[in-house]
């Protein structure tokens, strides 16, 4: 689908790599040996195999190459599903972490739900160098946009983010997340508008989509700002 080289965001996150979690990047595993590693997903009511098709089936999604890295960090103090990498230009050096039980918390129970939210974190790849305007250089709006892009996927490929939307909707918001109404907002707001754009003959590019989600963006702007009085000053 989306094969623009239109990839633009502002990488966040680069205090992960001087915490001590960066230690488990140092042999860095392939995909297939951190795969045979892991036997944890079976609780999870998943199996590597899904875990496997869940990562690639997002990646395809915006026919973008596997990342580097993929880390589970359910066992790990703090470990949280995120995404992080070294230079902002390229997707071979991208990592991709998650945390099970976190994701469970938040109704992530399947292997579409699953796929979904690394859909999110592909959208941080896609759009590493696209810089968002709002407080803390955009924090929100950049999560608000991959929301809106785990949304395009859900509506195109016909996939039930009912659990997710309303697992996020119940979680709080900080300097560098929504808050959890927003978010849902905006996976709703993704999925039924794609449609609209397809029986327009809109072109699904990368830039079509992002223009979509800021003009939207402009729309709830009222909201979005009261909602982030409780956590900035501005």
């Amino acid at each position: 689908m989306m094969n623009d080289g239109e990839e633009v965001y502002k990488m966040n996150g680069s205090d992960f790599f001087n915490s001590p979690l960066f230690k488990a990047f140092n042999k860095r595993p392939t995909m297939d040996e951190f795969l045979a590693l892991s036997k944890r997903f079976s609780r999870f009511g998943l199996t590597q195999d899904d875990i496997r098709d869940a990562i690639k089936s997002a990646c395809d999604f915006f026919n973008i190459p596997q990342p580097r890295m993929i880390q589970d960090l359910t066992n790990t103090p703090g470990g949280q599903t995120m995404f992080v990498n070294w230079n902002r230009g390229s997707y071979y050096d991208d990592v991709l972490c998650f945390n099970m039980q976190q994701l469970i918390d938040m109704k992530v129970d399947s292997k579409d739900a699953f796929s979904l939210v690394m859909t999110h974190e592909c959208a941080h790849r896609v759009l590493q160098r696209t810089q968002f305007y709002g407080p803390n250089n955009g924090a929100w709006e950049q999560e608000l946009c991959c929301d809106y892009f785990m949304g395009v996927r859900a509506g195109l490929w016909n996939m039930d983010v009912s659990k997710i939307t309303v697992g996020l909707a119940l979680t709080s918001g900080s300097t560098t997340h929504p808050e959890g109404i927003l978010r849902a907002l905006f996976i709703r707001y993704g999925q039924y508008h794609v449609k609209e754009m397809q029986q327009q003959g809109v072109p699904l590019t990368i830039q079509n989509l992002i223009t979509e989600f800021d003009k939207y963006r402009l729309q709830v702007l009222p909201d979005i700002q009261k909602e982030q009085r409780k956590h900035f000053r501005f």
